[in-house]
């Protein structure tokens, strides 16, 4: 009975930790669309475990909530993201968090302000994030996960 036990367990660890690829295993929540799931995991994650990068994961859960478009907590998040790593983010990062931040705030006149910034002065690096930033403003009534597929 022991060695039965012991295979289920063994079995059932395999299948739950071995990800058959090097990916978060919320990522695969997210592209089903399981927005919910993902904001839950990671605030579990950054909750229980202190070597969690809380910066990444509080800015993942702030998206997470914005595409469920719960933009109060999508906010609270994304400043909380901020809180874990405000001294090492350059300029460019700031105009990308605080055009983000202006959707879920609604205040769409603060966005074209920081979208304006980051289109005319990006490295390519923030290229993406320029561009949805456009997306967000140009698609300023839709939900957040509707404006930013239409980034790319």
């Amino acid at each position: 009975m022991n060695k039965i036990i012991w295979v289920t367990f063994f079995i059932f660890s395999i299948k739950t930790f071995s990800q058959g690829s090097n990916e978060p295993v919320w990522w695969e929540m997210d592209r089903k669309g399981n927005h919910l799931e993902v904001a839950s995991y990671l605030l579990y994650k950054v909750q229980s475990d202190s070597t969690r990068n809380k910066h990444a994961e509080y800015l993942h859960i702030a998206r997470a909530y914005g595409y469920l478009n719960d933009y109060e907590k999508a906010s609270f998040y994304w400043k909380k993201s901020i809180e874990e790593n405000a001294q090492s983010l350059d300029e460019q990062f700031w105009w990308y968090h605080k055009g983000t931040l202006a959707f879920f705030e609604r205040n769409r006149n603060e966005l074209l302000k920081y979208c304006i910034l980051l289109k005319n002065n990006h490295s390519n690096y923030y290229a993406n994030n320029a561009k949805l930033l456009e997306a967000l403003y140009a698609n300023f009534d839709k939900g957040y996960e509707e404006a930013c597929n239409l980034a790319h």
